[in-house]
């Protein structure tokens, strides 16, 4: 049985591969704050990361990739805005939506938002 050699392309879309980078610069953002990053080994979950402060403050953290609406075209691309599930509020899930090399975050005044702003 031979198997055929693929390329990164052929196995992840360009929607998988955003979200990976997404997630890669998030984790990047955290540790060079203090943070430690526990990430989720499931492909699928209401939790990409969990985040740790130097004093043990755990942060549920959902990691987005900022989209647009296709119907729009530039400059006026409408962004598809992203909010917690209602499981996800349940737990305090923060959304770290990320935007190139920026963040934001929802809800907007999470202690997480106050504490990456602080350092």
């Amino acid at each position: 049985m031979s198997l055929k050699k693929s390329s990164i392309k052929e196995l992840l879309n360009e929607k998988h591969l955003k979200g990976v980078v997404s997630e890669l610069k998030a984790t990047q953002i955290l540790i060079k704050n203090g943070f430690l990053v526990f990430k989720n080994v499931s492909p699928n979950g209401m939790v990409d990361m969990i985040a740790m402060d130097e004093i043990g403050n755990l942060f549920l953290i959902d990691v987005k990739t900022i989209s647009f609406r296709k119907k729009y075209k530039m400059p006026s691309r409408k962004e598809i805005r992203r909010s917690p599930t209602p499981a996800q509020k349940k737990l305090g899930v923060i959304l770290m939506i990320v935007d190139g090399e920026k963040i934001r975050f929802s809800p907007v005044r999470c202690g997480l938002s106050k504490k990456l702003k602080c350092q």
